[in-house]
């Protein structure tokens, strides 16, 4: 192999990696945030009456009792601040969580799991 042929075969290897790398930074991902009745490690918690949740340091989102709504998340990984409100709207407790994401396009979380310390990755809508 001549030289000119290794330096392009190392361009083209630099290239696919660099695809690859733009790929993972920049897809985007559906994150479906619930806040209803779910049945997480034989336990039945009830929705929290009123939240404030804050995704990859977004703007905050406001949930009361029954809620769900969906964000989009880039990245592979996103930071998740949940704020459990009183009926004045002070900060009764704060729990951050960390949510890795790996190919899938939709996930979901339970925020009564989440802030009961219980696994909260349920599986979302329309998954097979």
């Amino acid at each position: 192999m001549t030289r000119r042929n290794a330096v392009r075969l190392a361009l083209l290897a630099a290239l696919v990696a660099l695809g690859a790398l733009l790929f993972l930074l920049g897809k985007e991902h559906q994150l479906f945030i619930d806040n209803q009745n779910v049945t997480v490690s034989g336990r039945d918690l009830a929705p929290i009456e009123s939240l404030r949740v804050s995704v990859a340091g977004g703007e905050p989102m406001e949930f009361m009792a029954d809620d769900r709504d969906v964000t989009v998340v880039r990245g592979p990984r996103a930071s998740i601040r949940v704020e459990v409100l009183d009926q004045d709207g002070k900060v009764l407790k704060t729990v951050d969580a960390s949510l890795s994401f790996s190919f899938e396009d939709r996930a979901m979380i339970s925020l009564p799991a989440l802030v009961e310390g219980l696994p909260y990755r349920l599986e979302p809508p329309g998954a097979q």
